[in-house]
Order: C-alpha cells, then sequence, then structure tokens
C-alpha cells in the first residue's frame, strides 16, 4: 500500500480490497471468463477513481454535490423521455453506446448536497420552515422523481435523509412526522395500486404490488412464489455451513442476475456460511465502523456527516441485498456494492469510498465549515 501512497484510514483500503477480491471470485464463477475481463476492468477504473478522489480535499466535495444534485434531477427526468427499458423498468439511459443509471448519480448527489445543506444552514433547519425548504423539498424532489421506476433506490434515498436528519439534531417530533408521512404515502401507492390502477404515473407500482404479496403469502404453493427467491434457497441450502467449493455452483445457471442482485446467494453455495456470509458481513461491518470513528474524529459538520451517511448508504444498500437473497425481505432490485458486477454502480460507489478516505485523511480540517 506504501508503494501507491495509500492515504486515508487503512482499514478501509482492506475492507475494500477484500471485497474487490471476493468479487472477482465470485464474478468469474457466475458470468465466465469472458465477463470476468470486463468485469475486473471496471473495478480497476473504480479503484483508480477512488484513488484520485482521495487525494482531493474534501471541502471540494461541496461544491461538487451542489452541481451533482442539480444534473442528477436533468438526468432522471431525460429518464422519462429517453430512458431505455430493460426487463420492464425505464432507469438507464444510452450515451455513446454505454448505458448508465442516473438513479446512482442521485443516491450520491442527495447525500453530499444534504450534507452541505446541513452544514451552511445548521441552525435555520432546527426550524420546520427551513427543515422544508433545506432538506426535505430537495430530497423529496430526488425521491420523486426515482421512484416511478425504482422503489427501492427511492426507498434508500430516504433512509439517508432520515440519518441526516437525525445526526443533525432535528427535532424528533419533526421526524417522526416525515417517516409517519412516507409511510403513509408508500401505503397508500400500494392499495392504490392493489384496488385500482396507478401504472399511468407508477409504471412499476403492480410489480412492487405482487413481490410484496409473494412475500407474505404464507401457502405452500411454489408455482406462487417467487423464481429467483426460489432458487436463492436452494443455492443457500446447497452451499450449508463449508459450502461446496470455489466455481462449483449448480445454481448459477438457474438463477437469474446470479452475478449482480443474487450473487449473494450463489457467495453461500460455494464458500459456505463462514467465507459466503459471515466474512461479507463482517467486512461491511467493519467498513461501517470506521465510518463511526471518522464521523466521531472529524471536526467539520459537512464532512463527518458525509463520510458517516455515505457508508451508511452503501452498508444499508448491502444488507437490504443479503436479505432478498435470503427471502427475508421482498426483492428490491439491489446489487451488492463492490461485489456485484456492474459498471456505473462500481464506479459511484468508489467515489463515495474516495470521498471517505479524504476526510479520514483530512479530518481536522475546518475551512469548509469556516467559509
Amino acid at each position: 500500500m506504501n508503494i501507491l501512497n495509500l492515504q486515508g484510514d487503512k482499514t478501509i483500503w482492506g475492507v475494500v480490497l477484500s471485497l474487490f477480491t471476493l468479487s472477482i471470485l465470485v464474478v468469474y464463477s457466475t458470468a465466465g471468463l469472458s465477463y470476468l475481463f470486463n468485469h475486473i476492468s471496471k473495478i480497476f477504473l473504480g479503484f483508480i477513481c477512488m484513488y484520485i478522489i482521495h487525494n482531493l480535499k474534501f471541502k471540494y466535495f461541496a461544491k461538487i454535490g451542489f452541481l451533482l444534485f442539480w444534473i442528477s434531477i436533468f438526468l432522471l427526468l431525460c429518464v422519462f423521455f429517453f430512458g431505455i427499458n430493460i426487463n420492464g423498468a425505464s432507469r438507464w439511459l444510452s450515451v455513446g453506446g454505454q448505458q448508465f443509471q442516473p438513479s446512482d448519480i442521485a443516491k450520491l448527489a442527495i447525500i453530499m448536497y444534504l450534507c452541505r445543506q446541513t452544514s451552511k444552514h445548521r441552525l435555520k433547519i432546527k426550524k420546520l420552515k427551513g427543515l422544508l425548504i433545506y432538506l426535505i423539498i430537495p430530497a423529496s424532489t430526488i425521491c420523486l422523481l426515482v421512484l416511478p421506476n425504482n422503489f427501492s433506490t427511492s426507498a434508500l434515498i430516504f433512509l439517508n435523509v432520515v440519518l441526516v436528519m437525525f445526526l443533525s439534531n432535528i427535532d424528533l417530533k419533526h421526524i417522526f412526522f416525515v417517516v409517519l408521512s412516507s409511510i403513509i404515502f408508500s401505503l397508500s401507492i400500494y392499495f392504490l395500486t392493489k384496488y385500482s390502477s396507478l401504472e399511468d404515473l407508477f409504471p412499476r407500482s403492480q410489480t412492487w404490488v405482487n413481490r410484496i404479496d409473494s412475500f407474505f403469502d404464507k401457502k405452500d404453493d411454489k408455482l406462487n412464489k417467487d423464481y429467483q427467491v426460489t432458487q436463492a434457497l436452494i443455492a443457500v441450502k446447497k452451499g450449508g455451513i463449508l459450502g461446496l467449493g470455489p466455481g462449483k455452483s449448480v445454481q448459477r445457471d438457474l438463477l437469474p442476475y446470479s452475478y449482480s442482485d443474487f450473487i449473494f446467494a450463489i457467495m453461500i453455495e460455494e464458500y459456505g456460511l463462514f467465507i459466503g456470509a459471515l466474512l461479507p458481513i463482517l467486512l461491511y461491518l467493519i467498513l461501517l465502523y470506521r465510518s463511526i470513528i471518522i464521523f466521531l474524529k472529524t471536526e467539520s459538520v459537512f464532512g463527518s456527516l458525509l463520510a458517516v451517511c455515505l457508508v451508511f448508504s452503501l452498508v444499508i444498500q448491502a444488507f437490504l441485498n443479503m436479505l432478498v437473497a435470503v427471502n427475508i425481505l421482498p426483492v428490491t432490485g439491489q446489487t451488492l456494492p463492490l461485489i456485484s458486477m456492474g459498471g456505473t454502480s462500481i464506479l459511484f460507489t468508489c467515489f463515495s469510498i474516495g470521498v471517505v478516505l479524504s476526510i479520514s485523511r483530512d479530518s481536522k480540517d475546518r475551512e469548509y465549515d469556516k467559509e
């Protein structure tokens, strides 16, 4: 590591490299050699991005976040008009033959933007009017733009909003009001879709209802169960404690998206409970723990909030993915960060980690808060 002059929290560097190693092993097994080199090239680009970002002063990310916020709004609007439909969801845009999800940018942008707003207006957001203007309205705008084609990502963004509010010592009654309002809104979508139709406003609403109903259906009728979940559970059962061994997965040929959404199930099938499940869980928890340490050590309000919120978003997504794979939560379509095969998701996850490393490197810097 010293040869590359890697700065910032060394434990985080170690965790990221460990997750990348797991990723290469499992993607090779699930997707094959033809996809492996492409995946490794994306990991390499992600590492370069992380290395460049971690060398920047974290104060610049306030301005970058402000810019990304407005860019993400523009791109999310473009999805409604020019979005590419894949598997029934219009989440992608294509530029120069390369497809990407603007929601990946939006997830990063809204966290950076809200941390900036909290730091600059930390007295004003204590009152309801300031809270609405500086946090709730911007966050709601992003959530509502992401929601029609990606409920789970919209929900993740909302969880980050709640975390920012909580860490900013916002009045608990205001937080409760925001959470209650979102629950009522979500239930309204569910029941209106179930007993009427909202597909003009939310094209994916019927899919959400079907996944929720299938998850809570306790009938012993396998035909009514989600095919992906069934195959994932078979993979988990086959893996057991020790696993079948590297490259010996059987379910990889039967399980759709075994290299992305359900890669955790294949990890357990091949490497067993300890290496395939407990090891990645431990790595994600270490990552969260180190972000909390950085949060406590960083003197800048902006930097401390940004460090913990970025990692919280990543870890929550990871646990959502893993809980879906073992049928504890309904299918969400979220990938496993730093492990699943992907393109822009790897790049923006590495960008996020680079920001956290930058903050850990300059934890005593309060220059942004003095501006």
